[in-house]
């Protein structure tokens, strides 16, 4: 059974980090071995797993977290697995902790003999009828800090020993890592966030939560009754033994202290109960969303989906919302390196612990992350300052462009998005709502082969595109204006993604330069490998702009963003100014944005973005012979661009929206872009794997199929 168990968790739930197993030379996962006496032994092997013991007790909040996840984790992991030795007697059987009621005569004390045996008639009482009406399956039954190791950051690193296997409601697998928790100064803190961590997992059902109290309180009656009938077999096992019953004895004691009713509702609101008389930690998604209009107000941008999505948690290329369903998640690029990555997640803690502060004073990390930018630049592009957006550092980069030509003049494709300052909002037509107009800044349109003016069938139609940036000069000088800054988004994200050939852009470039004008890169969506052939997106086009700004995926979800610029250009701007932002490159985002370089680099994630890519690109193409709404595929790398049309003659558009919710029906998470709405925007982690990808074009077809 446990071998089972363990080969279920290894294949359902491969996060869970098991101890390896060491095979027998035949392949068998133990072996028999007869003694001399006749009796059979059965010997497993285990690797050595790392990892240390922590303490009930004094574990941290992020471990008592933690060991809640993994719990539940197992418990999903084993959902659904039977085996015949799950309905075995077991004296850790939460259900049969009345058959231990004999032992209560070795408890010396009268005092304690009177909690103890409360507790089992509460149990008889209170949760005994309940239990059958309860979910049950195989249990892990002793996830307890005892029986797990904890890494340096105190995430659980191995788990060990499935022998108290069970078939049994699934809250008691709970019971096991909480029972000593409210020994802790903080126990009630602590329990709440075992229980949060679990739910986040796997939610919980109210009247599981609601015989919490009396299932810990049983528990700890079997604690002491099995520890006393063992010291009386078994003295020799003294040392070991009593600890389990280690505070038992003071947690019984708080309760008869206080009362066994204020007790239960101190430790039902701790936990969120339904039941509980105070604000439950859970409310629906509908009073969240009610609320985040009250807050928030109508100026901020709406919620995606037309039932809101709440998310908790991420791994990898899969986040989860509140319900524990997981969806792939091919909308956002912002956690490049996968949701969760343990490597940045401790990077962060790790330098969180010892130090955050402002460049202002020497620290070795932000020079060490400005020294891997340069080197990953075009020779001249020596000089590094941070900030915390993309909107700050194309704000710094315009601020620059000024200062060095001495001109306000900006060019931008027709429904860019370059951020969310004042000056940026200027550069975002994007987002222009009304007769927002902004003198110093002209529009050129972005080269859309398949509906702009001049379209792929025609020869030289990019150069045709690039060609209007003669008209942008001559307007910025009707303007009174002369070339300023043109910024270029290397993905043309927000104009429906576009994969022109890389004569547009080198042509553009060489036009605007000559011009006077400096080139911006901004590689917010691009950077950070997602071309699948190099780490910026303006090496795909064969370009080398003057600065290059950057953000979102360069810290993994941690705010970090900067401005990579030629020296000259800097220099010219120190003349009449600086730039110190408080958080701009602090020890934390900067610890954050070098492990991020340091996973692309050590996983090979450029290489297999383009692997990924390239599968992901076999996968559509097949789709556009299945479905005539497939007009149009454009794709650099794992940005990816699917243009719906009603009819390929008239090229109508059709709108993204319904396809965007019937991918989220069917779990998985893009999003839709352009002037018409008609895009499919797809840009998932580079962590993405092949069966994910898969998952992918198989929900895109089952949605486009539904649709008709």
């Amino acid at each position: 059974m446990q071998a089972s168990a363990v080969r279920r968790v290894r294949s359902v739930e491969p996060s869970v980090p098991l101890v390896d197993q060491v095979p027998t030379v035949d392949g068998s996962e133990w072996a028999a071995v007869a003694s001399d006496a006749g009796a059979v032994n059965v010997i497993r092997v285990f690797r050595f797993a790392v990892g240390h013991h922590l303490s009930a007790e004094s574990a941290s909040l992020t471990a008592v977290g933690d060991l809640g996840r993994v719990c539940a984790l197992l418990g999903r992991g084993l959902r659904g697995l039977f085996h015949p030795a799950g309905g075995r007697d077991l004296a850790w059987d939460a259900r049969r902790v009345l058959e231990l009621a004999p032992l209560v005569s070795l408890v010396e004390s009268s005092a304690r003999r009177a909690v103890v045996e409360k507790a089992l008639v509460d149990f008889e009482r209170v949760a005994l009828p309940r239990l059958d009406q309860l979910r049950a399956q195989l249990i892990h039954n002793d996830v307890s800090f005892g029986n797990v190791l904890f890494d340096d950051e105190h995430r659980v690193s191995a788990v060990l020993d499935f022998g108290d296997l069970i078939h049994a409601p699934l809250i008691c697998d709970l019971v096991a890592p909480a029972e000593h928790l409210l020994q802790r100064p903080d126990g009630l803190r602590a329990l709440g966030t075992l229980v949060d961590s679990y739910r986040v997992v796997t939610p919980l059902e109210d009247e599981e939560v609601e015989l919490l109290p009396v299932l810990l309180r049983a528990r700890w009656a079997a604690l002491a009754l099995i520890s006393l009938w063992r010291l009386e077999r078994s003295p020799g096992m003294a040392e070991y033994v009593s600890r389990w019953q280690a505070g038992v004895w003071e947690m019984f004691e708080r309760v008869d202290r206080l009362g066994e009713r204020p007790w239960c509702q101190q430790v039902l609101r701790a936990v969120g109960a339904a039941s509980g008389s105070g604000t439950p930690r859970r409310v629906s998604t509908a009073s969240l969303a009610v609320a985040r209009q009250r807050v928030f107000g109508p100026a901020l941008s709406p919620l995606f989906y037309r039932s809101p999505l709440w998310l908790v948690r991420g791994e990898g290329s899969v986040v989860f919302d509140v319900d524990g369903r997981p969806y792939l998640d091919c909308y956002n690029n912002v956690p490049v390196v996968g949701h969760g990555h343990p490597q940045v997640v401790a990077a962060i803690a790790r330098q969180a612990r010892l130090l955050n502060t402002n460049v202002r004073y020497l620290h070795e990390l932000p020079l060490e992350l400005a020294d891997r930018l340069v080197e990953s630049m075009p020779s001249g592009l020596d000089q590094v300052l941070f900030a915390n957006s993309g909107s700050e550092v194309n704000d710094l980069a315009w601020r620059m462009a000024r200062s060095y030509t001495g001109s306000d003049g900006a060019v931008v494709t027709r429904d860019a998005y370059h951020g969310a300052t004042f000056a940026t909002a200027a550069l975002s037509p994007e987002e222009w709502r009304g007769e927002a107009k902004f003198e110093h800044v002209v529009r050129i349109e972005p080269p859309d082969g398949y509906y702009g003016a001049h379209r792929r069938e025609q020869v030289g139609w990019a150069l045709r595109y690039a060609a209007e940036i003669d008209r942008a000069v001559d307007e910025l000088g009707v303007r009174g204006q002369a070339p300023g800054a043109l910024f270029v988004d290397t993905g043309w994200s927000s104009e429906g993604i576009l994969a022109p050939p890389p004569e547009y852009l080198v042509e553009l470039c060489r036009r605007w330069q000559e011009a006077g004008g400096l080139v911006v890169a901004d590689e917010v969506q691009m950077g950070f490998g997602r071309s699948g052939s190099g780490l910026w997106g303006f090496q795909v086009h064969g370009i080398v702009p003057d600065l290059v700004t950057m953000g979102k995926p360069m810290g993994n979800g941690h705010p970090v963003a900067a401005l990579v610029a030629r020296r000259d250009i800097v220099e010219r701007f120190s003349e009449n100014g600086r730039w110190f932002s408080t958080f701009g490159g602090n020890p934390v985002a900067a610890a954050a944005a070098l492990s991020v370089l340091d996973v692309i680099e050590r996983q090979e994630l450029v290489a297999h973005a383009g692997a990924m890519a390239q599968r992901l690109r076999v996968g559509l193409e097949r789709l556009v012979g299945r479905h005539s709404k497939i007009g149009d595929l454009r794709q650099i790398g794992l940005l990816v661009g699917v243009e719906l049309v009603e009819d390929r003659t008239t090229r109508a558009p059709f709108a993204a929206a319904d396809v965007v919710e019937g991918m989220r029906g069917r779990g998985v998470l893009i999003g839709s872009t352009g002037p018409r709405g008609n895009v499919l925007k797809i840009r998932p982690p580079l962590v993405i794997k092949e069966e994910e990808v898969d998952q992918l074009v198989e929900a895109l077809d089952a949605t486009l199929t539904s649709l008709g």
